[in-house]
């Protein structure tokens, strides 16, 4: 059980570095005339970039099926979970929280807040941060104040 909880931790934490690295080279990259749309004002419920998380569950939820099968193991189900709980964390944190694609949730916690401002110093600046949990501390964000209920 140890074994199981330190590889779902381990992944989970692994994905930020996937999620960092996919953002900063991908979407900032190859992917920008997607990822455009995410930082110009919405237009409605979805943006072109909403397709990326659609992707993502693509390949995740086979590999959630397959592991919790016949054929899967403890281990491959750590991951999957692992995968899958970071997916649910940077949906909830990023796109209900941050942008506020749920205006009733106004959560007052000071990590979030803290998430939220970084985030808004990526989108007027374009650069780092690109992580969502863990990222490098900007000295713009000492100076950056966003109000609780601005959209970023």
């Amino acid at each position: 059980m140890l074994r199981f909880v330190l590889i779902f931790l381990v992944t989970f934490l692994l994905m930020e570095l996937v999620s960092y690295l996919a953002h900063r080279f991908v979407y900032h990259g190859i992917g920008w005339a997607i990822h455009q749309s995410h930082h110009s004002p919405r237009k409605g419920v979805f943006e072109l970039n909403d397709v990326f998380p659609l992707l993502f569950a693509t390949i995740t939820v086979p590999f959630v099926i397959y592991s919790v099968g016949p054929s899967g193991s403890a281990t491959l189900s750590a991951i999957s979970l692992g995968i899958t709980a970071y997916g649910l964390v940077y949906f909830l944190v990023h796109d209900l929280y941050v942008h506020r694609r749920m205006k009733r949730l106004r959560m007052r916690i000071p990590l979030l807040k803290t998430l939220k401002q970084a985030h808004a110093v990526h989108h007027r600046y374009g650069g780092e941060p690109y992580g969502l949990l863990f990222f490098a501390h900007p000295k713009k964000l000492a100076v950056e104040k966003v109000d609780d209920v601005e959209a970023v």
